[in-house]
């Protein structure tokens, strides 16, 4: 270990690494320094296929922010060409290859379209140090390393270094410069530590903790002794450090937290009314000093989700005037106008009218807001698949008012923005097609879809009547029906080997409502439904009457078992297990909740956001993941 641990130091203390089978980013300035242009040259391993298009993917850290940037990159004989900018309290960038296409196959509403990373330097990344204005390199620089490799790296380029190798980058500075144990990202190198060696550093943290308890006018460092006792699940000074702070600083970024996370909960969200919301903006104005059109926009949004719910559509246009950034109306509006709808082509919806008004705004709003953004926007892909979201939403419903034209004029856009659709809309595509190409066409177009892995019941269901209406025969369909399975399961397989290196569910024990212990490998021969939800999370609850009634349908199936896994709380344990029980007493929700009081399993399983569900098979398989609550057609799947 202390071989392989050393080696992976060595490669990560060079910018630009000659690892075996591997590839090259080379500087064309010796000291690439922050504040300038600086010019890249990638040079790909010599085997690697290379996507038509590519982008570098860099991360960063800058004013304590984390940062990614994707750069187009030019290709030129054998090399890639790209520039980036850094930012001046920047002292290193991490940079992957990345696919310049998205793929639309694993967007949800709850993950940002994601590009496929074709080359992340053997899950090291290729590492760039930057030089200030004297041509040095920062002091601090393997900090932000550690903070960018502990943290960030992770999720946006799958890297995968030891904690032991961060925890020397941190204390190889630490040696040479003490003084930096006051700043904020020691709590950083302090949580590494814990999570690695465990309560041996827990007296270490606690002297840090009360260190930080002397420091009287700064509530940073307060929160900071206050995060260290959630830490270390110390309940009863962390409940006394809250207090203390709330006291201390009744206007400060904790009152500020506590503020959005009640204004925010699904409980005040029901009580609502729009007086209520305006007499709350009126008083966060005062308390917090911020008057912000993006501080408006929050009250706004919630007083239009109210209107809509409650029906008063003619008190919107007020709201819609006042609104600053109006991509953040588009995606209530969308969301409304689908619920209307009814969601699917075979489901009639209703106030189709408002629908379509509701889904063209944000629609026009949308597109509005990305085309005054600049070219190098952060988050630009992210929006342009909103965008595409709100277009299919469009589409269904154009297509209930018979507007057939319409409808495949929008959802072939989506289609041919040049990846591959979700099996969802393939199904609402192959509707709108059939009515202006044919049958013939959408033959083609299920068939093509199946040799990409792309299948689902619907999709075979549509092809099955084609088949009949073509006078093919049932054995053919049959044998259509065998593949689109079996490429469909390697796809995920591949998706969920890509994620986690192994379909193997990770095991785990955690207590439930009532105390009990369960383990995920006492279920044997059982397929087990996780979900990942919390008390605060608004979608998860709003997921919850779908999945009692799957529960209820599945109640008398032994062979299937329901796990709900309450996570990411920041509640001493009592609390958590009263909120979470209140929940299901108050809904009559015959759920098993399982607590994960120290957040471990939904790290293990490296859920992003919530909701999120596995289905896990018979043989402990992970054979599902995603934030579907249309969960039951996964469950019989892993049955067959």
């Amino acid at each position: 270990m202390k071989v392989i641990i050393a080696f992976i130091c060595i490669l990560i203390t060079f910018s630009f690494c000659h690892a075996q089978n591997t590839g090259r980013i080379i500087s064309k300035e010796a000291k690439p320094k922050v504040g300038h242009e600086n010019y890249y040259t990638y040079q790909p391993p010599k085997h690697l296929l290379m996507p038509d298009s590519i982008e570098a993917l860099i991360i960063y850290l800058n004013r304590g922010r984390y940062y990614k940037k994707f750069i187009p990159a030019i290709k030129q004989d054998n090399e890639y060409l790209f520039s980036f900018k850094t930012p001046d309290s920047t002292s290193v960038i991490i940079i992957g290859m990345v696919e310049a296409k998205k793929n639309m196959a694993e967007y949800t509403g709850l993950l940002a379209a994601k590009k496929r990373i074709f080359d992340n330097n053997n899950n090291i990344g290729y590492i760039v140090y930057q030089y200030d204005k004297n041509d040095n390199r920062f002091a601090f620089e393997k900090i932000q390393l550690g903070e960018l490799l502990q943290n960030y790296a992770s999720s946006k380029l799958d890297i995968k270094v030891q904690n032991d190798t961060i925890i020397k980058m941190y204390e190889d500075v630490y040696k040479l410069y003490p003084e930096f144990t006051n700043e904020d990202s020691y709590l950083d190198y302090l949580t590494v530590l814990y999570n690695t060696k465990g309560d041996i550093v827990k007296n270490k943290l606690l002297l840090y903790s009360k260190k930080m308890e002397v420091i009287q006018n700064v509530e940073a460092k307060w929160l900071t002794a206050l995060t260290i006792y959630e830490l270390l699940k110390m309940e009863n000074e962390q409940y006394e450090m809250e207090n203390r702070v709330l006291a201390k600083f009744p206007n400060g970024e904790l009152a500020n937290q506590k503020f959005w996370s009640k204004f925010y909960s699904f409980d005040n969200y029901e009580d609502s009314t729009e007086e209520k919301i305006l007499e709350g903006m009126d008083l966060y104005i005062k308390r917090f000093n911020d008057s912000s059109s993006d501080l408006k926009d929050k009250f706004y949004g919630k007083i239009v989700s109210l209107l809509l719910k409650k029906g008063e559509l003619d008190k919107l246009q007020k709201y819609e005037l006042l609104f600053n950034n109006k991509f953040i109306l588009s995606n209530i509006y969308n969301k409304a106008a689908s619920q209307l709808s009814g969601g699917e082509t075979d489901i009639s919806g209703s106030h189709l009218e408002i629908a379509k008004m509701l889904s063209k705004k944000a629609l026009d709003y949308t597109e509005e807001y990305i085309k005054n953004l600049l070219p190098q926007y952060e988050y630009k892909d992210e929006l342009m698949a909103e965008r595409y979201n709100y277009m299919s939403t469009y589409a269904l419903i154009l297509y209930k008012f018979e507007k057939y034209d319409s409808a495949f004029y929008y959802q072939d856009i989506i289609y041919r923005q040049g990846n591959v659709l979700n099996a969802r809309s393939l199904e609402r595509y192959a509707v709108y097609a059939e009515k202006i190409k044919g049958v013939n066409y959408v033959k083609q177009l299920i068939e093509q879809q199946i040799q990409n892995g792309i299948s689902s019941p619907e999709m075979l269901k549509k092809l099955q009547s084609i088949y009949k209406l073509l006078n093919i025969s049932e054995v053919e369909f049959k044998k259509i029906v065998v593949k689109a399975n079996l490429l469909s399961k390697q796809k995920r397989t591949e998706v969920i080997k890509g994620k986690f290196g192994t379909v193997k569910a990770k095991d785990f024990t955690l207590k439930n409502l009532s105390g009990h212990e369960i383990s995920l490998s006492s279920f044997i021969n059982k397929i087990v439904v996780i979900d990942f939800w919390a008390t605060w999370c608004v979608p998860c609850r709003a997921s919850f009457p779908a999945m009692q009634q799957i529960v209820d349908k599945y109640k008398n199936d032994n062979e299937v078992v329901f796990l709900f896994i309450d996570v990411w709380e920041n509640k001493t344990l009592k609390k958590m297990q009263e909120a979470a029980l209140k929940i299901m007493k108050e809904n009559n929700y015959s759920f098993n909740v399982l607590l994960d009081f120290n957040n471990k399993i939904v790290k293990d399983y490296m859920v992003e956001g919530i909701p999120m569900k596995f289905v896990i098979d018979k043989k402990g398989k992970i054979v599902f993941m995603g934030d579907t609550v249309n969960i039951a057609a996964e469950i019989e799947n892993a049955k067959n």
